[in-house]
């Protein structure tokens, strides 16, 4: 017999809805924001705090048993823990911490000459929050 989803392990549509418009709704204000600016960096905050918790609270009871999985997810877990390392080391040395430093460069300095204006900057704000949200409700 087929599993059947129950109406709680699935949004509804219009739950679906809300959180899309709420994606580009916050992609349209990180888009005005300027690049490295201290709106930019709370409106970062805010998202990552949001759908941390929403994460937290969405966690299912149910542990990965098979080992495959378990060491997938400890070499993932490792190389996100490597790139944030990476990152906050990037962030530390920086000279400024409101201008982004060529000789310490985060992934944030790497992407903004392509990122930095226009339709990419929006298409970029929409990526990052679809990539955040799909991972927190996985």
């Amino acid at each position: 017999m087929a599993a059947e989803s129950t109406p709680e392990a699935r949004p509804s549509s219009g739950w679906r809805v809300l959180a899309v418009v709420c994606v580009v709704a916050v992609a349209a204000v990180g888009f005005v924001t300027r690049p490295f600016g201290w709106a930019a960096t709370v409106l970062v905050v805010v998202v990552g705090v949001a759908v941390l918790i929403r994460a937290i609270r969405s966690r299912s009871s149910v542990r990965p048993k098979d080992p495959p999985l378990r060491r997938g997810t400890a070499m993932w877990s490792a190389l996100l823990l490597a790139i944030a390392g990476w990152e906050a080391y990037a962030f530390v040395r920086q000279p400024d911490w409101t201008k982004p430093s060529d000789q310490h460069p985060t992934l944030s300095t790497l992407l903004d000459p392509g990122l930095e204006q226009g339709p990419l900057r929006f298409a970029g704000w929409l990526v990052w929050l679809a990539v955040g949200c799909w991972l927190a409700t996985r």
